[in-house]
């Protein structure tokens, strides 16, 4: 329950903000959140991170649903590291989800969030993928001595 449970929530706040952002923004608009430091900016990407490969739509989705499926696949598995570990998968594939279903209904990825000094305007979705990454990297490095 713990997998699906993070994974439904990333999906549902991702999906959410994503319509929010393009219901109520133009492409280029920023309203500050927290100053300079945090701003809403409705940016569309039709590349990865940071723009990078901008016609690899097709690629990116199928590299996506290949990370939902391996995290379906193993999240029984992780329940022995940890529920931190299951929800790092939750996070992982819900964020991959809802970065695949803006590029089969939109063509690019909505991208809103500012953080000063941060080279990349992001969303929902990014940030969980990165923190599953993140926390499923800190697993194995906790675990690695009992995995062997």
């Amino acid at each position: 329950m713990t997998f699906w449970l993070s994974f439904l929530c990333v999906l549902s706040l991702d999906q959410i903000s994503k319509w929010y952002v393009r219901s109520s923004f133009a492409i280029g608009e920023s309203v500050p959140v927290l100053g300079p430091w945090l701003q809403l900016i409705y940016r569309e990407n039709a590349g990865a991170a940071f723009g990078i490969l901008p016609g690899g739509r097709w690629f990116f989705i199928g590299i996506s649903l290949l990370s939902v499926g391996f995290a379906v696949f193993f999240y029984p598995k992780a329940y022995e590291f940890g529920w931190y570990s299951v929800v790092a998968l939750g996070f992982v594939a819900g964020g991959a989800l809802g970065n695949v279903i803006d590029r089969i209904h939109h063509e690019t990825v909505t991208d809103f969030i500012c953080i000063r000094y941060f080279p990349a305007v992001f969303n929902i979705a990014d940030f969980a993928i990165v923190a599953g990454a993140f926390l499923s990297a800190i697993t194995l490095l906790v675990h690695y001595q009992r995995m062997n």
